[in-house]
C-alpha cells in the first residue's frame, strides 16, 4: 500500500520512467549544446570576417621606392699643406709678416701665481714644457680689463708672443689658440693678431649617464679633454635611477649597477675645473623615477601604482605621488647624498616630463589647487627652498612643464634658472625664449646632439636646432646653451658619432657668425679626428644624412630605429602604432601650438621607405671609412664603432623593409632577407658588447644589449613560421592577421 502512495504522489522512483526522463533531459542538453556551438561558431566566423575585413580594409601595400644610382655626399676636404683653422673661429685675425719660431721650452718672466695654469697650458696644448727667464721671455701676458670676460688677444710677431687677457679663463682660452696654431705650424707661427671672446656666457655640455651607459673614468677624462679644447665650460652629467652612487640607498645599487661614485665625481670636478670646466650636479627628482619606483622599498610613492597608459600604448610608472609626505623626504635625502660631493653653486635638479602628475593619486589635490600646474609649482618651491638653504645652490630645471602651464611662470621662484629644451630644428626657442625674458627669469637654451635612436644622427636636424638655440639666446639675452646628448632606449650611438655636433655647438655657441663660412668637416678632420687622409669629417656628417631615404622626417629618432621598437611586426598592426605615436608626437616633444602644424605636415605625404638606397649609401660610406688616417690612440676603436652603428642602421632598414613587404613576398625571398638580417644581428650582439666595454663601466650593457637580442628572437621566430608546411604557414599568417587587425582597432580607439 506505502508502495502505491509513493508512486501515486511520484515518491517511488520507476526505473523505466527514470531512463526516459535521462534519455530526454540527454537529448535537450545535446541539442542545448549543438545550438550554443553553432551559435558560437556563427559569432566566431562573423568576428573572424570582421576581423580579415578591417585588415583588408587598413593594409595598404607597400609603394616600390625609387631606384638610387647616384648619391650626392658632402664634400671631402683634400688635405693641405697651406690652409690652418682655429676652432672655434676667432672674430678678428689679422695676420702680420714674418713668423716666431717656437722654443723647445717656453719662457716666462717671471714666476707669479699664473704660472702653473701657464705652463700645465702650454704643456697640454702644445707638448712644450715652460720656465722662468727674467728679462728673456718668450711669452709675455697681461691683464686688460678691456678685453671681454673670458677673451683674449693673442700677438705673434717675430720678437715673440704677447697675451692680454680678461680672466683666468680668457687667458687659458688664449693658450689653447697658441697651441692649435703651433701644432698646424710645426713651431713656425705666422705672425698674426686675434682677439677674441665668447659670444655666450656659458656653453655647456649635458651628457646623459643613466640611459645604461655609463662612462668609465678614463673615458671621462678624455671627454674633459675635449669639451676643454672646444672651449665648453659647463658640464653636466644627466642622473637618473642609480647611475650616481647614493650612499643612504647602497642596497638598491651596489649589486647591480656601477655608477660614478662622490669621490669619483670630485676627482673629476678637480680635473674639468684645471680645465676651465664647472661641474655642475644633475639629478631628476619628479618625474624620470621609474628605477626608484620599481623597487619593494618606493613603489608605494608612485602617482599611479598601478601604471599610467604613455601615449595609450606603453604602461608607465616613472612619476612621484606629491601628496605623499615622503616623496618630498626621498628628494631631500637624495640631494644630501649627491650635494655635498660638489663645490658648484649651480644645481639641475631636472624635474622634468612628470607625465602622471594629477592624473591618479594627486587629482583631486590638483583641481583644488588649480590644475596640476600649480601642483608642480609647489612642489617646486619646496625643493628649492630645501636646496638653497641647507646646500646653498643655485637650482636648474627643465622649462617644459612652464611651456605646457605658462600661467605659472610668475611665479616662479626668481633664483631658478629655466632650461628650455627642444630637439628639433622647428622648435620655437625665439618665441619661448621672449616668454621667459618678459618674466624676467634666468634660462638657458637647450638643443640636442640628434644622436640618440639614430645611431649615426641626424645633421641637418642637428645643425638647425643648434643655430635655433643659439639665435634666440643671443636675442632675447640668455645665459646660454647646455647641448644634450640622450641615450633613450638603449644608447646605441657610439661616442665618436656625438664628436661632429659638439664642435658645430661649441663653434657657434662662441662665434655664431662663424656658421656661414664654417669649415666643419676640415675642423673635424683636423682637430677632432686628427685624420690625414681628409675623410672622416665628411664621412661622420653624411652618416648622419642616411634618413634622407627614409619615410619623412621622423621626430627625435629615425624611422629606421623604430624598427627595433616594433619588431616583426604585421604591417597592419605597425602602421597603427606608428600612427598613434605620430599623431600623440605634439605632447611629447613640447613644441607648442605655433609649431605643431609646421611639423605635423612632414607626415602627411610619405616617399616610400628606401631600404635599398640606405643599404648602398651606408656600403658606400663603410669603404670610404676603411681609408680614414687618423692619427689617434684609438683610430682602430673608431673604425670598429662605425662599421658596427653601419650594420645596425642595415639591420633596421632591412627590418622595416621587410615589415613593409612580408604580405606581398612569397617565402624564398623572405627567408633571403631573414637570413641576412639574421647574420647582421649575429655580428652586432658580441661586437657591441666588445666595444661597450671599451668605453664604459659593465653595468647597463645587459639593458643594452636586450633590443638587439629581442630583435635576434623575433628574427628566428619568423624563420621558423616561413619554414613551417604550407597549411601551418598558412595558418600562423591567418592568425597574425586576426591579431593584428584587432590590436590595430585597440590602438586606433
Amino acid at each position: 500500500m506505502q508502495k502505491a502512495r509513493d508512486f501515486l504522489q511520484g515518491n517511488e522512483k520507476d526505473p523505466e520512467n527514470m531512463s526516459a526522463q535521462k534519455i530526454k533531459t540527454g537529448q535537450r542538453i545535446s541539442r542545448y549544446v549543438v545550438k550554443t556551438a553553432i551559435i558560437l561558431a556563427v559569432i566566431a566566423f562573423l568576428v573572424v570576417l570582421s576581423l580579415l575585413t578591417v585588415y583588408e580594409i587598413r593594409y595598404e601595400p607597400p609603394k616600390e621606392a625609387a631606384q638610387v644610382t647616384a648619391f650626392s655626399f658632402i664634400e671631402r676636404s683634400e688635405p693641405s699643406q697651406d690652409e690652418w683653422f682655429l676652432l672655434p673661429v676667432p672674430k678678428q685675425l689679422q695676420e702680420g709678416t714674418g713668423s716666431f719660431i717656437m722654443p723647445d721650452v717656453i719662457r716666462f718672466e717671471s714666476n707669479n701665481d699664473l704660472y702653473p695654469l701657464l705652463s700645465e697650458a702650454l704643456l697640454r696644448y702644445t707638448g712644450r714644457p715652460a720656465s722662468v727667464a727674467p728679462g728673456n721671455p718668450s711669452i709675455r701676458i697681461q691683464h686688460d680689463p678691456g678685453v671681454p670676460p673670458q677673451g683674449y688677444r693673442l700677438s705673434v710677431n717675430p720678437g715673440g708672443i704677447y697675451i692680454a687677457y680678461a680672466d683666468r679663463a680668457g687667458l687659458y682660452y688664449g693658450m689653447i689658440a697658441l697651441g692649435q696654431i703651433d701644432k698646424q705650424h710645426d713651431g713656425h707661427l705666422p705672425a698674426l693678431e686675434i682677439t677674441d671672446w665668447p659670444d655666450l656666457e656659458v656653453r655647456g655640455i649635458m651628457l646623459d649617464i643613466s640611459r645604461d651607459k655609463i662612462p668609465t673614468m678614463e673615458t671621462l677624462y678624455e671627454i674633459v679633454d675635449m669639451l676643454s679644447m672646444l672651449r665648453y665650460n659647463h658640464l653636466q652629467l644627466y642622473v637618473e635611477g642609480f647611475s650616481f652612487g647614493y650612499p643612504s640607498f647602497r642596497d638598491l645599487w651596489e649589486h647591480t649597477e656601477t655608477p660614478v661614485t662622490g669621490e669619483e665625481m670630485q676627482e673629476l670636478e678637480r680635473y674639468a675645473a684645471e680645465r676651465m670646466i664647472e661641474l655642475v650636479p644633475n639629478q631628476n627628482m619628479l618625474g624620470h623615477m621609474s628605477a626608484w619606483l620599481a623597487t619593494d622599498r618606493f613603489a608605494h610613492l608612485a602617482e599611479c601604482p598601478d601604471g599610467y597608459m604613455l601615449l595609450g600604448l606603453i604602461e608607465h610608472i616613472s612619476t612621484l605621488d606629491l601628496s605623499n609626505p615622503e616623496s618630498l623626504e626621498l628628494v631631500k635625502q637624495m640631494t644630501d647624498d649627491m650635494l655635498p660631493y660638489f663645490s658648484s653653486t649651480y644645481f639641475n635638479a631636472n624635474l622634468d616630463e612628470p607625465f602622471e602628475l594629477g592624473q591618479c593619486n594627486t587629482r583631486d589635490l590638483a583641481e583644488e589647487m588649480g590644475g596640476p600646474g600649480y601642483l608642480y609649482l609647489d612642489f617646486l618651491k619646496k625643493l628649492n627652498t630645501y636646496v638653497r638653504d641647507n646646500h646653498g645652490k643655485q637650482m636648474l630645471i627643465w622649462g617644459d612643464i612652464a611651456a605646457k602651464h605658462p600661467e605659472i611662470i610668475p611665479e616662479i621662484p626668481d633664483d631658478i634658472i629655466l632650461i628650455e629644451w627642444g630637439y628639433e630644428s622647428v622648435h620655437p626657442f625665439d618665441k619661448h625664449a621672449a616668454r621667459l625674458r618678459e618674466a624676467d627669469l634666468t634660462f638657458l637654451l637647450a638643443p640636442g646632439t640628434s644622436s640618440w635612436t639614430t645611431f649615426t644622427g641626424r645633421t641637418d636636424n642637428m645643425m638647425g636646432n643648434i643655430d635655433a638655440a643659439v639665435d634666440a639666446a643671443l636675442k632675447h639675452g640668455g645665459l646660454g646653451i647646455l647641448l644634450t646628448d640622450w641615450g633613450d632606449l638603449g644608447h646605441w650611438q657610439y661616442w665618436p658619432v656625438s664628436w661632429a655636433p659638439i664642435t658645430y655647438g661649441a663653434a657657434v655657441s662662441w662665434n655664431y657668425e662663424s656658421r656661414h663660412n664654417l669649415p666643419l668637416t676640415d675642423i673635424l678632420n683636423e682637430m677632432i679626428f686628427r685624420d690625414r687622409s681628409g675623410e672622416i669629417g665628411s664621412i661622420m656628417l653624411d652618416l648622419g644624412r642616411y634618413n634622407q631615404f627614409e619615410e619623412f622626417a621622423m621626430v627625435n629618432m629615425t624611422t629606421t630605429m623604430q624598427a627595433y621598437m616594433f619588431g616583426i611586426l604585421d604591417p597592419v598592426m605597425a602602421n597603427a602604432i606608428q600612427n598613434r605615436i605620430l599623431r600623440e608626437l605634439p605632447n611629447l616633444v613640447q613644441i607648442g601650438d605655433d609649431v605643431t602644424a609646421e611639423l605635423m605636415s612632414r607626415f602627411e605625404n610619405p616617399q616610400p621607405y628606401n631600404y635599398r638606397a640606405i643599404l648602398d649609401y651606408t656600403v658606400l660610406l663603410g669603404d670610404r671609412l676603411q681609408n680614414a688616417r687618423m692619427d689617434r690612440d684609438d683610430s682602430g676603436l673608431i673604425v670598429d664603432e662605425l662599421n658596427n652603428a653601419i650594420r645596425m642602421i642595415q639591420l633596421g632598414a632591412l627590418a622595416r623593409h621587410y615589415v613593409q613587404w612580408m604580405r606581398e613576398y612569397d617565402t624564398a625571398t623572405k627567408l633571403e632577407l631573414l637570413s641576412e638580417m639574421k647574420q647582421l644581428v649575429e655580428i652586432i650582439i658580441p661586437e657591441h658588447e666588445r666595444l661597450w666595454l671599451t668605453r664604459n663601466r659593465s653595468g647597463g650593457l645587459d639593458r643594452s644589449l636586450h633590443g638587439f637580442i629581442t630583435m635576434q628572437d623575433a628574427i628566428e621566430s619568423e624563420i621558423k613560421k616561413q619554414q613551417r608546411n604550407p597549411v601551418a604557414r598558412y595558418l600562423a599568417t591567418l592568425g597574425d592577421k586576426l591579431i593584428a587587425a584587432g590590436a590595430a582597432l585597440y590602438i586606433d580607439r
